[in-house]
Protein backbone atom coordinates (compact mmCIF):
# COMPACT_ATOMS: atom_id res chain seq x y z
CA UNK A 1 0.00 0.00 0.00
CA UNK A 2 1.28 3.44 -0.90
CA UNK A 3 2.17 5.51 2.19
CA UNK A 4 3.05 9.14 2.75
CA UNK A 5 3.16 11.62 5.62
CA UNK A 6 -0.31 12.79 6.52
CA UNK A 7 -2.03 15.26 8.78
CA UNK A 8 -5.55 16.43 9.33
CA UNK A 9 -7.65 18.82 11.32
CA UNK A 10 -9.83 17.47 14.10
CA UNK A 11 -12.93 19.52 14.73
CA UNK A 12 -13.67 20.53 18.31
CA UNK A 13 -16.75 22.21 19.83
CA UNK A 14 -17.24 25.96 19.52
CA UNK A 15 -15.51 26.10 16.15
CA UNK A 16 -12.10 25.02 17.41
CA UNK A 17 -9.75 22.72 15.51
CA UNK A 18 -6.50 20.95 16.27
CA UNK A 19 -3.92 19.69 13.81
CA UNK A 20 -3.22 15.95 14.08
CA UNK A 21 -0.04 14.59 12.51
CA UNK A 22 0.56 10.92 11.74
CA UNK A 23 3.86 9.07 11.18
CA UNK A 24 5.25 8.99 7.64
CA UNK A 25 4.63 5.22 7.44
CA UNK A 26 0.96 5.58 8.51
CA UNK A 27 -1.45 4.65 5.64
CA UNK A 28 -3.59 7.50 4.33
CA UNK A 29 -6.81 5.48 4.62
CA UNK A 30 -6.09 4.71 8.26
CA UNK A 31 -5.41 8.41 8.87
CA UNK A 32 -8.95 9.25 7.79
CA UNK A 33 -10.40 6.44 9.89
CA UNK A 34 -8.42 7.60 12.95
CA UNK A 35 -9.56 11.20 12.52
CA UNK A 36 -13.18 10.05 12.40
CA UNK A 37 -12.65 7.90 15.50
CA UNK A 38 -11.15 10.75 17.51
CA UNK A 39 -13.84 13.13 16.31
CA UNK A 40 -16.55 10.78 17.60
CA UNK A 41 -14.81 10.54 20.97
CA UNK A 42 -14.49 14.30 21.27
CA UNK A 43 -18.16 14.79 20.40
CA UNK A 44 -19.18 12.09 22.90
CA UNK A 45 -17.09 13.68 25.65
CA UNK A 46 -18.60 17.10 24.96
CA UNK A 47 -22.12 15.68 25.16
CA UNK A 48 -21.29 13.99 28.46
CA UNK A 49 -19.96 17.25 29.90
CA UNK A 50 -23.09 19.14 28.85
CA UNK A 51 -25.25 16.41 30.35
CA UNK A 52 -23.36 16.59 33.67
CA UNK A 53 -23.65 20.39 33.74
CA UNK A 54 -27.40 20.20 33.24
CA UNK A 55 -27.87 17.47 35.88
CA UNK A 56 -25.33 18.91 38.33
CA UNK A 57 -23.80 15.50 38.97
CA UNK A 58 -20.98 13.44 37.50
CA UNK A 59 -21.37 10.18 35.58
CA UNK A 60 -21.02 8.39 38.96
CA UNK A 61 -23.82 10.45 40.51
CA UNK A 62 -21.53 12.69 42.57
CA UNK A 63 -22.48 16.35 42.96
CA UNK A 64 -20.38 18.75 40.92
CA UNK A 65 -18.40 21.40 42.75
CA UNK A 66 -19.90 24.88 42.54
CA UNK A 67 -18.39 28.34 43.11
CA UNK A 68 -19.80 28.56 46.64
CA UNK A 69 -18.03 25.38 47.71
CA UNK A 70 -14.79 26.47 46.07
CA UNK A 71 -14.99 29.77 47.94
CA UNK A 72 -15.20 27.81 51.20
CA UNK A 73 -11.96 26.05 50.27
CA UNK A 74 -10.34 29.40 49.53
CA UNK A 75 -11.55 30.91 52.82
CA UNK A 76 -10.28 27.92 54.84
CA UNK A 77 -7.02 27.64 52.94
CA UNK A 78 -4.95 24.89 54.56
CA UNK A 79 -7.42 24.23 57.40
CA UNK A 80 -8.86 20.88 56.33
CA UNK A 81 -10.73 20.39 59.60
CA UNK A 82 -12.68 23.61 59.02
CA UNK A 83 -13.32 22.60 55.41
CA UNK A 84 -14.86 19.28 56.45
CA UNK A 85 -17.03 20.97 59.07
CA UNK A 86 -18.45 23.41 56.51
CA UNK A 87 -18.68 20.85 53.70
CA UNK A 88 -20.02 17.83 55.54
CA UNK A 89 -21.44 16.33 52.34
CA UNK A 90 -17.92 16.11 50.86
CA UNK A 91 -15.49 13.34 51.70
CA UNK A 92 -11.94 13.99 52.82
CA UNK A 93 -10.52 12.70 49.54
CA UNK A 94 -12.93 14.85 47.51
CA UNK A 95 -11.79 17.96 49.40
CA UNK A 96 -8.13 17.05 48.92
CA UNK A 97 -8.70 16.50 45.20
CA UNK A 98 -10.49 19.81 44.66
CA UNK A 99 -7.84 21.66 46.67
CA UNK A 100 -5.20 20.12 44.40
CA UNK A 101 -7.09 21.37 41.32
CA UNK A 102 -7.29 24.88 42.78
CA UNK A 103 -3.62 24.85 43.76
CA UNK A 104 -4.40 25.20 47.47
CA UNK A 105 -1.72 23.75 49.71
CA UNK A 106 -1.29 23.92 53.44
CA UNK A 107 1.82 25.91 54.29
CA UNK A 108 4.60 23.88 55.90
CA UNK A 109 5.99 25.32 59.11
CA UNK A 110 9.75 25.02 59.61
CA UNK A 111 10.54 24.59 63.30
CA UNK A 112 13.20 26.93 64.65
CA UNK A 113 15.81 25.94 67.21
CA UNK A 114 14.04 28.08 69.83
CA UNK A 115 10.75 26.27 69.21
CA UNK A 116 12.42 22.86 69.48
CA UNK A 117 14.03 23.92 72.76
CA UNK A 118 10.67 25.13 74.08
CA UNK A 119 9.05 21.86 73.06
CA UNK A 120 11.80 19.90 74.84
CA UNK A 121 10.94 21.65 78.11
CA UNK A 122 7.16 21.39 77.78
CA UNK A 123 6.66 18.00 76.15
CA UNK A 124 7.35 15.64 79.10
CA UNK A 125 4.82 17.06 81.61
CA UNK A 126 2.68 19.82 80.04
CA UNK A 127 -0.87 18.94 78.99
CA UNK A 128 -1.84 18.49 75.35
CA UNK A 129 -3.92 21.67 75.50
CA UNK A 130 -1.00 23.70 76.83
CA UNK A 131 1.41 22.37 74.22
CA UNK A 132 -1.08 22.90 71.36
CA UNK A 133 -1.73 26.48 72.44
CA UNK A 134 2.01 27.14 72.65
CA UNK A 135 2.46 25.96 69.05
CA UNK A 136 -0.73 27.06 67.21
CA UNK A 137 0.91 26.68 63.81
CA UNK A 138 0.90 22.86 64.07
CA UNK A 139 -1.66 20.21 64.90
CA UNK A 140 -1.03 17.83 67.80
CA UNK A 141 -0.18 14.97 65.44
CA UNK A 142 2.56 17.13 63.83
CA UNK A 143 3.87 18.20 67.23
CA UNK A 144 4.15 14.53 68.24
CA UNK A 145 6.08 13.77 65.06
CA UNK A 146 8.55 16.58 65.78
CA UNK A 147 8.96 15.38 69.38
CA UNK A 148 9.49 11.77 68.26
CA UNK A 149 12.08 12.92 65.66
CA UNK A 150 14.09 14.72 68.37
CA UNK A 151 13.69 11.89 70.87
CA UNK A 152 11.39 13.71 73.33
CA UNK A 153 9.12 11.55 75.50
CA UNK A 154 5.99 12.18 77.49
CA UNK A 155 6.29 11.52 81.22
CA UNK A 156 5.17 8.01 81.99
CA UNK A 157 1.81 7.62 83.71
CA UNK A 158 2.43 3.98 84.61
CA UNK A 159 2.32 2.95 88.26
CA UNK A 160 4.43 -0.12 88.92
CA UNK A 161 3.23 -2.49 91.63
CA UNK A 162 5.59 -3.64 94.33
CA UNK A 163 7.02 -7.12 93.79
CA UNK A 164 8.43 -7.70 97.26
CA UNK A 165 11.96 -7.88 95.83
CA UNK A 166 13.73 -4.74 97.12
CA UNK A 167 16.28 -4.39 94.32
CA UNK A 168 13.67 -4.96 91.60
CA UNK A 169 11.26 -2.52 93.25
CA UNK A 170 14.02 0.09 93.36
CA UNK A 171 14.69 -0.42 89.64
CA UNK A 172 11.01 -0.07 88.73
CA UNK A 173 10.65 2.98 90.99
CA UNK A 174 13.63 4.62 89.26
CA UNK A 175 12.10 3.92 85.84
CA UNK A 176 8.91 5.62 87.00
CA UNK A 177 10.87 8.70 88.09
CA UNK A 178 12.65 9.16 84.76
CA UNK A 179 9.65 8.17 82.61
CA UNK A 180 10.99 4.86 81.30
CA UNK A 181 8.74 1.98 80.39
CA UNK A 182 9.78 -1.63 80.89
CA UNK A 183 10.38 -1.82 77.14
CA UNK A 184 12.80 1.12 77.43
CA UNK A 185 14.59 -0.65 80.25
CA UNK A 186 14.90 -3.88 78.24
CA UNK A 187 16.35 -1.95 75.33
CA UNK A 188 18.86 -0.02 77.47
CA UNK A 189 19.91 -3.04 79.51
CA UNK A 190 19.90 -5.48 76.55
CA UNK A 191 17.71 -7.93 78.47
CA UNK A 192 15.44 -9.00 75.61
CA UNK A 193 11.85 -8.89 76.87
CA UNK A 194 12.53 -9.87 80.46
CA UNK A 195 11.20 -6.78 82.22
CA UNK A 196 8.29 -6.03 79.92
CA UNK A 197 7.08 -9.62 80.31
CA UNK A 198 7.68 -9.65 84.09
CA UNK A 199 9.92 -12.68 83.72
CA UNK A 200 10.38 -12.96 87.50
CA UNK A 201 6.76 -14.01 88.12
CA UNK A 202 6.64 -17.66 89.21
CA UNK A 203 10.40 -17.98 88.79
CA UNK A 204 13.59 -17.03 90.50
CA UNK A 205 14.80 -13.51 89.89
CA UNK A 206 17.31 -13.24 87.05
CA UNK A 207 20.15 -11.50 88.87
CA UNK A 208 22.14 -11.02 85.69
CA UNK A 209 19.25 -9.11 84.07
CA UNK A 210 18.70 -7.16 87.27
CA UNK A 211 22.38 -6.20 87.40
CA UNK A 212 22.30 -5.00 83.81
CA UNK A 213 19.19 -2.94 84.55
CA UNK A 214 20.88 -1.27 87.55
CA UNK A 215 23.91 -0.40 85.41
CA UNK A 216 21.69 0.93 82.59
CA UNK A 217 20.03 3.24 85.13
CA UNK A 218 23.47 4.44 86.24
CA UNK A 219 23.15 2.67 89.58
CA UNK A 220 25.66 0.79 91.69
CA UNK A 221 25.39 -2.79 92.97
CA UNK A 222 26.41 -3.11 96.58
CA UNK A 223 26.71 -6.06 98.93
CA UNK A 224 24.87 -5.93 102.25
CA UNK A 225 25.68 -8.46 104.96
CA UNK A 226 23.21 -9.75 107.45
CA UNK A 227 24.41 -9.11 110.98
CA UNK A 228 24.19 -12.02 113.37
Amino acid sequence: MHTQSACGYLGLPHGRHILVRFPRSFPVRRCAMSLAYYARNVASGERSRRRMMRAGVTMKGQKLWDDTERQVLMDCRGDYVAMRKRLRHRTKHAIFGECAKLGIRKSIHVWSAAEVSKLRKMYPKASIEEISSAFPHSAWVNIRQVARYHGFRRASTLSYKLTGIPALDDVRRRCREIGWSMADLDKAARTGRYFRRAGWIGKRINHRALGRAIEALDGVIQAQWNEE
